[in-house]
């Protein structure tokens, strides 16, 4: 039996940040992984991007990461927000909230070389990769893991277990928390694209009548492209030749970035909103898309990922782990307040949005102007979209944990 102080499951971009917030801590800490971070597998790590918000960026500088980030980040300076066929508009900019950008873009692949550069510096951490669990089990005192590596069958024995294992996590379901899933019968495609015209760091979001597509502004010349189309297409658009795929893309987007000149690697993905019913059980913690997986409208999963992590890291760091209950269910009071607004909030924007009543797409319009229009209300709005709302955690406040 190897035991640890705490056993992170999932060594994606959620559970490896969690370690690496917890490096001054003192802690010994496992993390199993089911992929080599070198496969192709691993979906953590690819050739997707993320929109991180400020209050992201001011978390990474908390976490002594953003130095390494910063000059390989694409600024969001404004974001441009419409509905297509309409002439509503709203705009956000970074120089009205007096902030440097509003939030930034990176490829995945990026943000994985740093967090994986951070976590083999670590002495007091613990990797089984590729690994899975096979089995849980919790008692008064600790929690109990059975992983499989390499066909052997290994215990691991923790003060707490954190699930940062996906939408699909397996620990999730192993010691019965239950999730609801509402499917809204949509599929994003995600490509990165080369545009004519350079993107001036305008974030475009614009809306469609079969949901939100965004070009987010990335390096070299390029966006990263995640279009909302309805189930029933979605084969159709990913069997379409490069050419095919640019020419309906740019009828869905139009002209403002010039012609779309070149698409990179395209991948499609069932989208659903999908709840936790409970964020604690005993001494178990679910973070991340275990906890909550949200539509990619105004780019907020991941973001809300690490404000689970900030949080939990906090509270770790504060309290220990050999007595996790006392203060467990205080962190998933907090993180249910700040889960629930931004359920809110996208649910809303994707179900207002994709509705084709012509009533609601003309008051939609209106909205839009009257957003723009009231300095107030875009402040709200640019508020929510970085990150801002509610209680800030040190590591929010880009204060270091130790």
């Amino acid at each position: 039996m190897k035991k640890y102080d705490l056993i992170i499951v999932g060594g994606g971009m959620v559970g490896a940040s969690l370690a690496v917030s917890l490096k001054d801590s003192g802690l010994s800490i496992a993390i199993i992984e089911a992929f080599s971070w070198k496969s192709d597998q691993q979906p953590s790590f690819d050739d997707r991007s993320i929109a991180l918000s400020y209050g992201s960026k001011k978390i990474l500088e908390g976490m002594s990461l953003w130095s390494s980030l910063k000059d390989r980040c694409q600024p969001i300076n404004t974001i441009h927000i419409s509905d297509r066929g309409r002439f509503g508009v709203t705009r956000l900019h970074h120089e009205e909230e007096k902030v440097e950008a509003l939030g930034y873009v990176i490829e995945n692949r990026v943000m994985g070389e740093v967090l994986q550069h951070e976590i083999q510096s670590l002495d007091h951490l613990t990797m089984y990769m590729p690994a899975t669990v096979i089995g849980v089990e919790e008692s008064k005192d600790q929690v109990t893991l059975t992983i499989d590596q390499d066909g052997q069958k290994i215990e691991l024995e923790a003060s707490l277990l954190v699930a940062a294992d996906g939408a699909m996590s397996k620990v999730r379901d192993m010691v019965d928390i239950t999730h609801h899933k509402s499917d809204y019968a949509q599929s994003a495609v995600i490509a990165n694209i080369t545009t004519e015209k350079y993107h001036d760091a305008i974030a475009y979001e614009r809306f469609t009548d079969s949901g939100p597509l965004a070009f987010l502004p990335m390096t070299e010349k390029r966006v990263s492209v995640v279009w909302t189309i309805n189930r029933e297409d979605q084969d159709a658009v990913m069997q379409l030749d490069d050419d095919a795929f640019l020419e309906k893309l740019q009828q869905r987007f139009g002209y403002r970035l010039g012609r779309l000149e070149k698409t990179g690697v395209r991948n499609v993905y069932p989208l659903a909103l999908t709840e936790s019913e409970q964020l604690v059980k005993d001494r178990v913690v679910v973070i991340g898309n275990a906890a909550h997986g949200l539509h990619p409208v105004s780019g907020q999963g991941f973001n809300l990922a690490l404000r689970d992590v900030a949080q939990l890291a906090e509270n770790i760091q504060q309290h220990g782990v050999q007595n996790p209950v006392c203060w467990l269910n205080g962190y998933a009071v907090s993180r249910q307040q700040d889960m629930k607004r931004v359920f809110r909030f996208t649910d809303s924007l994707v179900k207002l949005f994709s509705n084709n009543f012509m009533p609601l797409a003309h008051a939609r319009a209106a909205g839009l102007m009257m957003v723009d229009c009231l300095p107030s209300l875009r402040h709200l709005l640019a508020k929510q979209s970085m990150g801002l709302f509610g209680k800030m955690s040190r590591l929010m406040r880009g204060v270091a944990l130790k």
